[in-house]
């Protein structure tokens, strides 16, 4: 009997935090301000098993305030009794200061009007202005003109192409425009390079996401071109790789071939994961094809939206404060700690985790880097299979600025959640395996993502 009427509590309060989102904020409960035996103010930083690495890094600094932190998963605790526990919290008065999330997690808390605006505390107490950071990336951390969170850095998913084969008229192609460069492309020629030989993960991720509104919790699959780009990677399920006979190949060709198809015009897309500014992403946008002027034709999309950014829990979870906070502004001070801090790079270290800083005094610092640094944008390269010292070459400026201007112009979006891209990996599947059509696999598609969405709208 106890339990049920605990239960029954807690479900009251919860509904209570939920119709706070409506406006009704007497229903939080604001924390009582807490401080330290020398008298310093505590931040509790909350969060759901991970922190960014930035908070790790600088806990050890001397600082004016004292930071405690709280895991809401501990043990085998789930996500959902967690979020609960931090519910309960918050309405009772004892909530973190700070919450690090999983950004579709950290959203919900967003949508409920639980997050503080920091351009507010920004513009009362300084410590970083609008300008400090990516415009691109401002623009889509700001919500409801309010920006509740921020993140230390994100990386992108993308595909070149050189331009020779597809022009610059073709950047953030389309499905369709995709599609018949599949069907015209050159004899012996692959679509996709020798890691990723099926169609669909590469054709139907952005598509399928633009049938989805997250931010009403809306979708609709049902208008034909989904359907259409699906039965074209059925129609084509794998992408025919070049198999030469070893017996006629020069010792030259063997080699080449050894290599894959990069350096090569045996491919026509390439797909690029850039982890940040550095000798990785001069690796894959200019050596790796061989020096040649290259399109940024991204992922297919119908919006004009052709690259996918995102985020991870090592480097770059986003967080923000919570409205119930009292200690605000030591707060503010801790988050603009935590966006100004930028783990130093050895001389010698291979770092692809760091991401794309999103302030751009962070990012200015990796443009220039020094080539004496392994990481470095700037240091020596080489075309696939030529590793002599003497047929080293550096990276261009104008390419460089190129790859920073299109860092600079993709859409920012790190809240959708990847729930959503494997469902369309599972109920697409079965097409591509012949056992469904593409029209069956809409059907699903709705009907499943329209129930996961009304779940959490």
């Amino acid at each position: 009997m106890k339990k049920l009427i605990a239960f029954s509590a807690a479900a009251a309060l919860l509904y209570a935090f939920t119709a706070c989102s409506s406006g009704k904020e007497s229903s939080i409960t604001m924390n009582e301000a807490k401080t330290s035996d020398d008298g310093k103010t505590i931040i509790t930083v909350g969060n759901f098993g991970f922190y960014d690495s930035a908070f790790s890094d600088t806990l050890g600094f001397p600082q004016e305030f004292k930071v405690e932190s709280r895991n809401y998963m501990k043990g085998d605790i789930s996500f959902d009794d967690a979020a609960r526990q931090l519910d309960l919290d918050m309405i009772q008065g004892d909530s973190p200061d700070v919450l690090f999330a999983p950004p579709d997690k950290l959203y919900n808390y967003i949508r409920k009007g639980a997050m503080a605006d920091m351009y507010e505390l920004m513009d009362e107490y300084g410590g970083l202005e609008r300008e400090d950071f990516l415009p691109n990336v401002l623009e889509g951390l700001t919500i409801n003109g309010e920006l509740p969170a921020v993140v230390d850095s994100f990386f992108i998913s993308t595909a070149v192409a050189k331009t020779k084969y597809v022009g610059e008229e073709f950047t953030n192609w389309t499905p369709e425009q995709a599609m018949q460069f599949y069907c015209e492309m050159p004899e012996g020629m692959d679509f996709l390079g020798d890691e990723d030989r099926s169609l669909s993960f590469y054709m139907l991720r952005n598509p399928g996401k633009g049938c989805i509104d997250y931010t009403n919790f809306t979708c609709d699959f049902s208008d034909g071109s989904f359907a259409d780009t699906l039965r074209f990677c059925a129609e084509h399920p794998f992408v025919e790789g070049y198999v030469p006979d070893m017996s006629t190949m020069s010792e030259e060709e063997m080699l080449e071939y050894s290599g894959g198809t990069k350096g090569t015009d045996r491919q026509l897309v390439y797909r690029i994961d850039i982890s940040g500014f550095n000798h990785s992403l001069a690796n894959d946008a200019y050596a790796n094809l061989s020096r040649e002027d290259f399109t940024f034709v991204g992922l297919p999309s119908s919006d004009g939206n052709g690259a996918k950014t995102y985020t991870n829990n090592i480097s770059s979870q986003p967080y923000g404060i919570l409205k119930n906070s009292s200690s605000k502004e030591a707060a503010w001070k801790l988050v603009t700690q935590l966006l100004r801090y930028r783990k130093p790079l050895e001389k010698f270290a291979w770092d692809d985790t760091l991401g794309i800083p999103v302030l751009v005094s962070q990012f200015n610092i990796d443009y220039d880097r020094s080539s004496s640094y392994h990481n470095s944008i700037n240091c020596d390269l080489y075309l696939p299979g030529e590793w002599e010292e003497e047929k080293a070459f550096r990276i261009t400026d104008e390419v460089k600025e190129k790859l920073r201007d299109y860092i600079f112009s993709v859409k920012f979006d790190i809240y959708y959640p990847d729930e959503l891209s494997y469902f369309i990996d599972e109920e697409c599947d079965p097409v591509i395996a012949g056992e469904r059509t593409p029209e069956e696999a809409v059907r699903i598609l709705d009907d499943r993502i329209t129930t996961f969405l009304s779940e959490r709208s």
